[in-house]
């Protein structure tokens, strides 16, 4: 596998896209004939990728809360270079990375939650997609675990409310503080959102707790491969069964109910399938 800075420079190229589409066949043969019952799984997440990164309506914008190396960036970008793209990114040096390689993005170095001010957060440098504001339980420098202090923003204090069509969280157990912290920015746009949820609760967030506020906010929870189709979204139940090993998927999509119809009529397009 490529190391992550060479990763970030071949971004955007063919060679890139023929990297990344190479990674993504070869992760499925492998679980394939190593994990079966993860198949599903890993296809629910690489479908998840592929909408959120093709959905948004031209001259729009999406906002990458948790922009890592910029892949997601890359994909809306050469998609559509109307999409207005905005970045957050709480690692100092990805910040850095990001915004040398585009210089057209906005990108905010703070974390993002339901809160002002200052947080520790803890850069995994082995591993750098696993960092978060989260302390690993007896983790240390020895463990490749640097802390650091980085500003955390609400996202309604960082970006104009209107005119943002889809949101992408990926925070590492954090995406429920970055939802508390936009209410009046998922009630002026009515965004499509695609946020991980892994296994475990993590901040004292829990699954309960990000379905109830999707609920109140008149949302509907699907995974990937239900968005295309008469899917009215997950139940309370169905959303917690669906962490359970095997994991149905890490990345959901959560839809406005006033915009089910037309999110699903789309995905039908971009996947070019005929309707149920």
């Amino acid at each position: 596998m490529l190391e992550q800075s060479a990763k970030q420079w071949v971004l955007g190229s063919a060679l890139g896209r023929m990297l990344m589409s190479g990674r993504d066949q070869l992760e499925l043969v492998r679980a394939a004939l190593r994990s079966p019952e993860s198949v599903g799984t890993i296809a629910n997440d690489q479908l998840a990728t592929l909408l959120v990164t093709q959905l948004c309506l031209p001259g729009k914008t999406f906002i990458d809360v948790g922009a890592h190396i910029g892949s997601i960036i890359t994909a809306v970008a050469q998609r559509d270079p109307s999409i207005q793209i905005v970045a957050v990114e709480a690692i100092p040096e990805k910040v850095e990375r990001l915004r040398r390689k585009f210089p057209k993005v906005p990108v905010h170095a703070c974390a993002v939650g339901d809160q002002e001010g200052e947080v520790s957060f803890f850069i995994n440098t082995r591993q750098s997609g696993y960092s978060s504001l989260g302390q690993p339980a007896g983790a240390g420098k020895d463990d490749g675990i640097q802390e650091v202090r980085v500003p955390i923003r609400r996202l309604d204090n960082l970006v104009k409310a209107d005119g943002i069509d889809v949101i992408k969280i990926d925070v590492e157990g954090a995406e429920l503080g970055v939802l508390r912290g936009s209410p009046q920015l998922l009630a002026a746009s009515r965004p499509v959102i695609m946020f991980e949820s892994g296994p475990g609760d993590a901040l004292g967030y829990t699954k309960p707790a990000m379905w109830q506020f999707f609920a109140d906010q008149r949302y509907t929870l699907h995974v990937p491969n239900r968005v295309a189709h008469n899917d009215e979204g997950l139940s309370l139940e169905g959303f917690v069964d669906s962490h359970t090993y095997p994991r149905r998927t890490t990345n959901y999509i959560a839809i406005p109910a006033e915009r089910r119809t037309e999110i699903r009529d789309r995905a039908r397009k971009l996947l070019g399938i005929a309707g149920d």
